[in-house]
């Protein structure tokens, strides 16, 4: 029981590569869709002062 439970720290089943996939794809696309979304929010902004003193 010993070896078995030093055992695992070394072994990564297959089925278990796929759980960062999920937590890397979204760190991706909020590296993404951050900027993006502060750029457009900008630009509304901008748009909209312009707008006001216009």
């Amino acid at each position: 029981m010993k070896h078995h439970d030093d055992a695992h720290k070394y072994y990564y089943p297959v089925e278990g590569r796929g759980d960062g996939a999920i937590g890397g794809a979204a760190a991706f696309i909020a590296i993404i869709l951050v900027p993006a979304a502060l750029y457009a929010a900008w630009n509304t902004v901008a748009s909209w002062i312009s707008a006001l003193f216009s």
